[in-house]
């Protein structure tokens, strides 16, 4: 168990902590679990009365903020500080260096210094593996894979042939990277009857330094060229990237999205959940979409985009929502004018 002491921890962070030597700290836990050795984080007054009822041991929040005589660290970004300290606590174990004997390395591929390889995992011909990247049980590498430097790759992960992958990534386990897309031109056969033809893809994946893709996501290989996830490409579980997307750096995507093919999303966006997008469409920098967002058409740098299918920009789906509350009473009334006006219509007769 590591221990640190709050000015410890306070120096990580390049802050000052509220006194010295501080309480010996075991842990970073939000407030609801946070324990007397733990540190916690308040990022505005409404987490206060959780704290003050808490037994955290320490804080981090913001200027200005009571801390209620506990020990803190003060932060312009308390919830962002208190995440660099789960990675002092609870990061991944550092690489063994351990080849398990009943993994399969091609004799031509490259093995960089201290690299964990799991039993049953398969390195092919040409693969070259940065310094101290682990590869779980059951992975599969295929010929003339580059992976950078401190790249984990967890079981059951299948990545194809060229695939090109950066350092600091993270690989969850069953995710795919580089199958072919899914790309079919329609004919019809010699009965006049409709066929599908497959395109073959001779593109590739690139994704770039500190990504991380959650579990059992599908990153399709370009038609031509590349499929790109830019620097710090954040994914959750059951994301589907289709062949020759382009997503820029930072951005952020929630379960189930899915991008169909040779579209771009811009850096810096957030994607919530069943966001779908459609093929050939380009999203721009730091656009958020909202939770079943459906895109069909191109969507400006800086945009809010809310509500189901399709999408609306956020204020005009903010009061189609307000509407949609008062159909009821504005229906009713509709319906007094009509008498109204029938009434008055007879009355002219």
């Amino acid at each position: 168990m590591s221990t640190f002491t709050l000015d410890q921890l306070a120096d990580i962070l390049g802050k000052v902590s509220s006194e010295s030597p501080g309480p010996e700290i075991t842990g970073a836990r939000p407030i609801e679990y946070a324990r007397e050795m733990d540190i916690t984080y308040a990022a505005n007054q409404a987490f206060l009365k959780k704290l003050a009822e808490g037994s955290a041991g320490a804080v981090i929040l913001p200027q200005g903020l009571d801390a209620g005589g506990l020990p803190h660290i003060r932060s312009a970004n308390p919830e962002a500080d208190f995440a660099r300290l789960t990675a002092v606590f609870y990061s991944h174990k550092k690489p063994s260096g351990h080849v398990s004997p009943r993994a399969e390395v091609h004799p031509e591929a490259k093995i960089g210094t201290g690299v964990s390889i799991g039993a049953f995992a398969v390195i092919e011909k040409g693969a070259v593996l940065g310094d101290r990247c682990v590869v779980g049980s059951h992975v599969n590498i295929g010929e003339d894979v580059l992976i950078g430097p401190d790249t984990r790759i967890f079981p059951n992960v299948t990545i194809y042939p060229g695939v090109i992958i950066g350092c600091r990534v993270i690989i969850h386990s069953g995710s795919v990277i580089g199958s072919d897309g899914f790309g079919y031109a329609r004919d019809v056969d010699e009965n006049g009857l409709p066929v599908n033809v497959k395109k073959f893809h001779s593109g590739s994946v690139r994704i770039e330094d500190d990504v991380e893709i959650g579990a059992l996501c599908a990153v399709d290989r370009g038609l031509a060229g590349n499929t790109r996830l830019g620097r710090g490409v954040k994914i959750d579980n059951l994301v589907q990237i289709a062949h020759s997307v382009q997503v820029g750096d930072q951005t952020v995507m929630a379960s189930q999205v899915g991008i169909a093919g040779s579209s771009s999303v811009g850096k810096y966006g957030m994607i919530g959940g069943q966001v779908g997008i459609k093929d050939h469409v380009t999203v721009g920098d730091g656009v958020v979409l909202a939770t079943r967002v459906g895109i069909y058409r191109n969507v400006p740098g800086g945009s809010i985009m809310a509500g189901s299918v399709p999408a609306m920009p956020h204020k005009v789906f903010l009061r189609a929502q307000s509407l949609f509350k008062r159909l009821p009473e504005i229906l009713e009334r509709v319906r007094r004018l009509e008498r109204l006006v029938q009434t008055h219509r007879k009355e002219d007769i």
